[in-house]
């Protein structure tokens, strides 16, 4: 048996209640390896150790979490390639478009390592004499993340970048056809000096790892991208509890060709807006509808 790949948790590599198999999806004879399946308790650990971690963390100030994730970001550049074949390997993702989205969530740490040095506020004139308004930004806590398998690399990145930036503490939980990509990820930000507890890394099944997220009161805040099922749930959960949550779903995405289309210029988008990434963004295209007059000529060229 492969060697098992632990959660992260409070700094300390973690069992979590069993071992899942990731295989390749192109080669089911590819055992990639064997990762851990956490628990409510393993989320629980989690939120507990991001809520203590938070005040020292939050003390460092905004140059320290600049520099911990531009020295994220140069670490992922230099195992891109790496990192781009666990991706391809797990998720089905042709190399250079695996590597490129590696090279991307990079570019996303080095981004909002610079943003976190930028503190914006606002000082506003008040309608009162002798008032004065100052507008501060404040971290909001302990944020889940729940990420897709279509983007491995790059929507982690979209979401832990930013929510340490800002000061906030983070348990990630990513996609179960996805593990070894996000855990790729995970070694990075702790080897790198991310303070224990402050980036968590929690996998198994969103009805148990995701459900307990979405439900624990120490969590404030959850990004969800996936399924609109399971997004009108995590907004209705989170509205009990009070979290800010933001959802990224899927939608049913129609590219309209009017009789007037250039078809040199109309094929090529309908075809890369329905195929490109194999057709799993949330953006893609799944419907065209293709006016009468230029329908059958356009139908013969696209086929």
């Amino acid at each position: 048996m492969p060697d098992a790949h632990l959660n992260l948790i409070d700094g300390t590599w973690m069992p979590g209640d069993h071992l899942t198999e990731n295989r390749n999806p192109s080669d089911l004879s590819d055992l990639i390896g064997h990762y851990a399946a956490g628990t409510a308790d393993d989320v629980d650990r989690a939120a507990q150790a991001a809520t203590a971690a938070l005040p020292a963390w939050q003390a460092k100030g905004p140059l320290a979490r600049a520099e911990l994730l531009d020295r994220i970001a140069r670490r992922i550049e230099a195992e891109a390639d790496v990192i781009g074949r666990m991706l391809a390997r797990e998720e089905g993702k042709i190399l250079p478009e695996a590597v490129a989205e590696v090279r991307r969530a990079a570019q996303i740490f080095r981004f909002f390592g610079g943003e976190a040095l930028r503190n914006a506020g606002d000082a506003i004139a008040s309608v009162r004499p002798d008032v004065d308004i100052a507008v501060t930004r404040e971290p909001v806590g302990v944020v889940g993340l729940i990420t897709p398998w279509n983007f491995p690399a790059a929507i982690p990145a979209w979401k832990v970048a930013p929510a340490l930036a800002y000061g906030n503490a983070v348990i990630l939980k990513p996609a179960d056809l996805v593990p070894g990509t996000a855990h790729l990820l995970a070694r990075i930000i702790h080897e790198e000096g991310c303070p224990a507890g402050i980036f968590n890394l929690v996998m198994g099944p969103g009805s148990v790892v995701g459900h307990a997220l979405v439900h624990h009161p120490l969590v404030t805040a959850i990004s969800f991208t996936g399924s609109v099922a399971t997004g009108r749930a995590i907004a209705r959960s989170a509205a009990e509890g009070m979290k800010k949550v933001q959802l990224e779903m899927g939608g049913k995405n129609p590219m309209v060709v009017l009789d007037d289309a250039d078809m040199d210029i109309a094929v090529p988008a309908c075809l890369n807006g329905a195929f490109f990434s194999t057709g799993q963004r949330c953006t893609a295209s799944s419907r065209l509808i293709v006016q009468s007059g230029i329908h059958d000529a356009f139908v013969a060229r696209l086929t």
